[in-house]
């Protein structure tokens, strides 16, 4: 909504957003591209554990599920607007849980802020389609994008995806077969029904509320890399 004060316009949504990135970088769960830490994520959590990524995050209701369920892991949210993360990062301190951060990091540079084997766990949970073919090469299913979560992953480690876009997970699934050393280990396309799919799988997002309560089925895939 825009509010007119004089001759000036006034954006209070902008102006909210911005608020919140500004904070998102004073609070001491939240880290941003100046924080290469690679290979010393563990230094970022009260105790040393295996380390979940949830890439793309948004407010990370998902990370904090998960953290809050599982104590015993470490848990980093990584998404590329803070004022997102902001709210998730405010709530898992208000919560007391000090196994869960956020980064604030385009995922292409992945690579780059974590050390090869350094995640025991990469989840990709309700990525944007990009549903224009034009727009297709910035899907995080891509093989570049492939390409750095194989390094990141420890050798025993698993890349776990959850869409409700049908036509977004057929794609999905293409790319991951002809992806050279990716083999699934579960699939679903009726996650919330599918006895078979373990439990951890259906903590749910705010987007995957919605969706289900609109009636939506949820897919989702376990994977593993493995010597080409």
């Amino acid at each position: 909504m825009l509010t007119f004060v004089g001759q000036k316009l006034h954006f209070p949504m902008a102006r909210k957003k911005q608020r919140k990135k500004d904070a998102f970088f004073t609070l001491p769960n939240t880290f941003d591209r100046k924080d290469k830490k690679a290979g010393s994520w563990q230094e970022a959590f009260a105790r040393p554990q295996p380390l979940t990524l949830e890439l793309g995050c948004g407010k990370a209701e998902f990370s904090l599920g998960m953290a809050a369920r599982y104590p015993e892991r470490n848990f980093l949210g990584i998404d590329l607007k803070p004022d997102r993360l902001h709210d998730a990062a405010q709530r898992a301190l208000a919560r007391g849980l000090e196994n869960v951060a956020f980064l604030c990091l385009n995922l292409l540079e992945l690579d780059q802020y974590f050390a090869e084997n350094e995640a025991a766990e990469i989840w990709i949970t309700f990525p944007d389609p990009f549903p224009k073919s034009r727009q297709a090469k910035h899907r995080m299913v891509n093989p570049p994008f492939l390409r750095q979560y194989r390094q990141v992953l420890a050798p025993e480690g698993t890349l776990y995806y959850k869409t409700d876009n049908l036509d977004l997970f057929h794609y999905s699934l293409e790319v991951f077969v002809r992806e050279p050393g990716l083999h699934l280990q579960a699939l679903s396309f009726d996650l919330h029904a599918d006895e078979q799919v373990p439990d951890f799988a259906r903590i749910e997002t705010h987007y995957e509320q919605k969706f289900r309560e609109m009636g939506t089925r949820i897919n989702f895939a376990a994977m593993r890399f493995v010597a080409p």
